[in-house]
């Protein structure tokens, strides 16, 4: 809106600047006319290569106050002179908002009228009497209103507009966010890890880091459900989806009692070393389960696969680390083991 009106605004100067220039010639009135069209051109400038509309507009809005003014002064009301001051007001309004535009514009209006009552006898050749002043001056103020109405109203509108698409966007965000993520423990679901995956692997080349794929299982959960509620197995699921964000770059829960994770480090040593603290950290959450014939705590089995090829198959590197978890509970659980 505001690129539009000062477009306009210097096409129009530029018009009366070749009129007053080829017709009847009088300096003061192309001075004036330059005095408002180089710095409308630089306001123009302002907007479009610097992005800056608020100087712009109060740019813009400050010359027009004082051309407009000073045409008035000058020519005393004749050529139709009195026609610019109707301009300023729905210009002040629409680029600077209806309570700053109508503040400017009153006191534009003061100054205008006090010039127009200062003038009577003088303008129009004389034409201009209190009559024509009292016209003059309740028309302006009909017309400040009726601009302040109507911008108000829009303003509001928008508003209320804007207020309802960013209502749209936050549940946009949030219908994502729950496709993608499991609700229970926030952690992304299986369906985002053949998204994610790519990236996370991408991203470790070209950083020139180890990347590794691991399932997590909890040792007999079924049974600790059963004895104590699943009130108390959805806790422990939280509590264990904590610790996979701590060690994972991506953490995922797989269904039931089954995690997934992709450790990113600099080392092959460094990752192996992130899941074993992984799987001793879930053990020293020391959250009881007497139906557990491997500790009188809550432990996990672990089957890790690190990555070594430039190119991968997620299926393989899947059946891989399934292979690893299968290995970890076959061996006693409550461990981890590294294919």
């Amino acid at each position: 809106m505001l690129n539009a009106f000062l477009f306009i605004t210097l096409v129009t100067d530029g018009i009366l600047f070749l009129f007053n220039l080829i017709g009847p010639l009088n300096y003061k009135l192309c001075l004036i006319d330059i005095g408002i069209g180089v710095p409308i051109l630089y306001a123009l400038f302002i907007l479009r290569e610097k992005k800056d509309y608020r100087l712009a507009s109060h740019l813009a809005t400050m010359i027009l106050f004082v051309g407009y003014l000073a045409v008035l002064m000058l020519l005393k009301g004749k050529n139709f002179s009195m026609i610019w001051s109707y301009f300023f007001a729905p210009f002040s309004m629409i680029i600077l908002g209806a309570r700053k535009g109508l503040v400017i514009s009153l006191l534009f209006l003061l100054f205008a009228l006090l010039i127009a009552y200062l003038g009577i006898g003088s303008w129009l050749n004389g034409q201009w009497d209190m009559p024509s002043y009292v016209r003059f001056s309740i028309s302006q103020i009909v017309m400040l209103y009726v601009i302040y109405a109507i911008t108000s109203s829009n303003e509001k509108a928008y508003e209320k507009i804007k207020a309802m698409r960013e209502r749209e966007k936050a549940q946009l965000r949030l219908f994502e966010k729950l496709s993608i993520t499991d609700p229970l423990t926030s952690l992304y679901n299986r369906r985002s890890l053949k998204d994610l995956f790519p990236k996370a692997f991408a991203n470790a080349r070209k950083e020139k880091k180890q990347i590794a794929y691991f399932l997590l299982d909890i040792d007999y959960f079924k049974p600790y459900n059963d004895t104590y509620g699943h009130h108390k197995g959805d806790l422990v699921l939280i509590q264990i989806a904590d610790l996979l964000r701590q060690t994972s770059q991506y953490a995922f829960r797989i269904g039931g009692d089954e995690f997934a994770g992709i450790i990113v480090a600099n080392k092959r040593s460094a990752i192996k070393s992130l899941a074993k603290r992984l799987q001793k950290q879930v053990c020293a959450l020391q959250i009881r389960n007497e139906q557990s014939p491997v500790d009188a705590y809550i432990t996990c089995s672990i089957g890790l696969h690190i990555i070594e090829a430039e190119e991968y198959d997620f299926n393989q590197i899947y059946q891989t680390t399934d292979k690893a978890l299968y290995q970890a509970k076959a061996e006693g659980r409550n461990c981890t083991v590294f294919l």
